[in-house]
């Protein structure tokens, strides 16, 4: 297993952030942000035969593209963050304060630059174009295939882990309870659905075509829509059913978010924030890795931050806080046998067995053939 340390170090350079809490003084070091992207149009394989609309309907964005509420959602994520760690970012954008990393993905991308723009607004002496005030903020992403940062689900180890839960007699049993609307569902959208991955593609749809008031066809009645949302609530339960399911998926994430930790206390100019742009499934299992199963699904613009504060007797603590995205609240998440500001040590006794083995990290690595790699190489040669 991967031991984590975090090593207690003199408090040597003081954050302007400070606030209190039972009378104790804490200063912020760290701030870390994972969110998920904002509305968007549906993903091609979505769609369903008797969908009463079709690629047109998503015009001029296209398909699985951000539309302007979402990229409006995004752009206040980082008004958000820009409000509440004014005083900590200070006015001036700082290269080596920020690392900003998104999926491969179109709409991913999008959101990171537009949370960027909405965080750092260009001061005087940065703003290069009087009618533009927007400052180019280099970003970074791992291909696909190969990101087990925030891409793990497709690692055939989770994939044989999951279908070993799916398996298993307790979960065909929650299932079967959804018999009856996996035949519905089959006789009204024209294709076979078998599963509760499969509705999760068609509640996604929906969603998406509800958010841009598009009419949703008349068999989506407002109890079928709600089933359908009870449906995906228990895929991801089956998703993240196991410690070793979650290991290999929020895991990622919290091993990555400790090791940040731990190069922010030995720099001596350490970045200020991370920024993690991702999809409803990398909420999903951050928060179920904490043993937290709020937000029951992640809506679009939502986020977890993490904090890492500083008391004045020098030890480590973590806030995490949780961006409701749509209704655009901030609230703190208690984490386990903590109050909301959790002791390092604690928290790190929390998480122990849900952080990944350096094997299990690079199980992508493990895995991959010498013709996916060729295959991965000549997609980014030509633009594919």
């Amino acid at each position: 297993m991967y031991s984590i340390k975090i090593t207690t170090y003199l408090f040597l350079l003081l954050s302007p952030f400070v606030f209190s809490g039972k009378s104790n003084e804490f200063r912020l070091e760290l701030v870390q942000v994972l969110f998920r992207h904002g509305e968007r149009t549906p993903l091609a394989k979505e769609m369903y035969p008797n969908d009463p609309h079709h690629e047109s309907s998503y015009e001029p964005w296209g398909i699985a593209q951000l539309t302007n509420a979402g990229k409006r959602r995004e752009f206040l994520i980082g008004k958000m963050l820009r409000e509440r760690y004014n005083d900590f970012l200070g006015d001036l954008y700082h290269p080596q304060d920020v690392y900003a990393r998104s999926t491969d993905i179109d709409r991913t991308k999008m959101s990171l630059q537009l949370v960027l723009a909405g965080l750092y607004p260009p001061a005087k002496e940065q703003n290069w174009n009087p009618n533009l005030p927007w400052l180019a903020i280099p970003t970074h992403y791992a291909p696909e295939r190969v990101d087990n940062l925030l891409r793990p689900q497709a690692c055939s180890t989770y994939e044989d882990a999951l279908e070993e839960v799916r398996q298993t007699q307790e979960v065909r049993e929650k299932t079967a309870v959804y018999a009856d609307v996996l035949k519905h569902l089959t006789e009204k959208t024209g294709m076979e659905i078998k599963s509760l991955s499969e509705v999760y593609e068609i509640f996604n749809l929906l969603t998406s075509q509800k958010n841009m008031n598009l009419t949703l066809p008349e068999w989506c009645t407002e109890e079928l829509y709600q089933k359908m949302e009870d449906m995906v609530f228990l895929e991801y339960e089956i998703r993240f059913y196991t410690a070793k399911l979650r290991r290999l998926t929020g895991g990622m994430l919290i091993r990555r978010f400790i090791e940040n930790m731990n190069i922010n206390g030995e720099q001596n100019n350490p970045r200020k924030i991370y920024l993690y742009s991702g999809h409803e499934i990398n909420i999903a299992a951050f928060t179920r890795a904490h043993d937290i199963h709020v937000p029951k699904l992640p809506t679009y613009g939502s986020a977890i931050i993490m904090e890492k504060l500083r008391n004045t007797e020098g030890k480590l603590f973590i806030k995490m806080l949780l961006w409701t995205g749509v209704s655009e609240e901030l609230i703190t998440l208690k984490l386990n046998n903590c109050d909301e500001i959790c002791s390092i040590d604690t928290y790190l006794e929390n998480i122990k067995d849900i952080i990944p083995s350096d094997d299990e990290t690079n199980c992508y690595w493990n895995t991959i053939t010498k013709e996916e790699l060729k295959n991965l190489y000549n997609e980014k040669i030509y633009f594919n």
